[in-house]
């Protein structure tokens, strides 16, 4: 019986024995039955700036010398779809008037001898006119939020000196850009 008992206790041993050389790797193995990964969904919405003008050309008619004439401050409307805060700049994209005695475009907003100046306003003319420049845009509108649409109008100081009867042409452009 002793020996019967030895035997048992024998085989107990290594019953035990194998046991305790693959709980570690059973440990091991629960693990690997563990999320390994985690995912995370990342998206992002890209600042676009657009605008658009209801009114896409003026036409001052017959103008005299040292007249002023003007459309009315609301005359042209900006749309701004913009999903982001604008600067909105105003300017001529040439200094010369197109014509058969091309006048000048002054800068100065001050016309003169064969120069012209134009003004642009959204409120009373006269009182915040804003000089259309090609060299150096002003600002129509800055700080501008998203999606916020506006008017405007346009003023001709024509020249001091006429030369000629042809009619004259110059394209006004409003940019704008994130700010």
């Amino acid at each position: 019986m002793l020996s019967r008992i030895v035997k048992e206790l024998t085989a107990l041993k290594v019953v035990m024995a194998f046991l305790l050389a693959f709980i570690p790797i059973l440990a091991t193995s629960q693990g690997a039955l563990a999320a390994t990964t985690a995912d995370i969904t990342v998206n992002a919405t890209p600042a676009y700036v657009s605008i658009s003008v209801n009114t896409s050309s003026y036409n001052f008619g017959v103008v005299a010398a040292s007249s002023t004439t003007n459309t009315s401050v609301a005359y042209f409307g900006i749309t701004n779809t913009s999903s982001v805060q604008t600067d909105q700049t105003i300017s001529t994209t040439t200094t010369t008037w197109s014509g058969t005695q091309g006048w000048l475009h002054n800068d100065s907003g001050i016309p003169g001898d064969n120069a012209t100046a134009i003004l642009s306003n959204n409120t009373t003319w006269g009182a915040t006119d804003i000089i259309v420049k090609n060299a150096a845009p002003n600002f129509i509108r800055e700080n501008l939020p998203a999606s916020t649409s506006y008017s405007f109008g346009l003023g001709l100081w024509a020249p001091t000196v006429l030369y000629d009867d042809s009619e004259k042409t110059i394209t006004v452009r409003v940019s704008a850009v994130q700010g």
